[in-house]
């Protein structure tokens, strides 16, 4: 396996605007990167599972069925759409959310995350050797992404919990996190459109 394109590739695709890294910034900007803490650990072990599975054939047994491929993609982005709303406040009027999302909510957001299910599908499609076991492969290319994650999610987590330090009691400060939602909005629609052409 050639592991510096694979880097790239990881750094590239991990440290773009997605879906998980503008709901991880959502939350910076909304509780801070300390109290994020546990949701940022909870994407990357998510995705870290999404890598097993998909090292243990997963991709093919799901390609065999179309209209499971669209039932996931509406459910994916309506839960994507749904927690960014969520967690910027639109759907709770006057309230805020009293807490931030914990580690198990973490986990949800790259099994219906369609721009983390591409680029792992890319991955495994072009990046294993022909010669190498499953398992190394796995073990590799999971590995290589769960430690770009792990720097990347923090970075933007970190990033949303600045700005909004930087906005503090400021009128600006609810508008920032409202537009963090519907960046994040468009960014799913986005890796929608990413995941038809890969």
């Amino acid at each position: 396996m050639d592991f510096i394109p694979l880097l790239f590739f990881a750094v590239v695709m991990v440290g773009t605007p997605g879906p998980a890294n503008m709901l991880l910034m959502t939350s910076g900007a909304n509780f801070g990167f300390l109290k994020s803490v546990p949701f940022v650990a909870g994407v990357a072990v998510g995705k870290l599972f999404i890598n097993a599975l998909l090292g243990l054939g997963l991709w093919n047994l799901m390609m065999m069925s179309a209209e499971l491929l669209i039932g996931l993609k509406v459910v994916s982005v309506g839960y994507l759409i749904w927690l960014a709303l969520r967690m910027s406040g639109f759907l709770l009027g006057e309230r805020q959310l009293a807490r931030p999302e914990s580690f198990f909510k973490g986990l949800t957001v790259h099994p219906v995350n369609p721009k983390a299910w591409a680029m792992l599908v890319f991955a495994y499609g072009h990046f294993p050797a022909s010669s190498g076991s499953l398992w190394e492969q796995t073990l590799v290319i999971s590995t290589t992404f769960l430690a770009v994650q792990i720097v990347f999610h923090s970075l933007w987590c970190a990033g949303g919990a600045v700005v909004v330090r930087l906005l503090a009691g400021t009128a600006a400060e609810r508008w920032i996190m409202r537009g963090l939602s519907l960046i994040t909005v468009f960014v799913v629609i986005w890796a929608i459109a990413l995941d038809s052409v890969v």
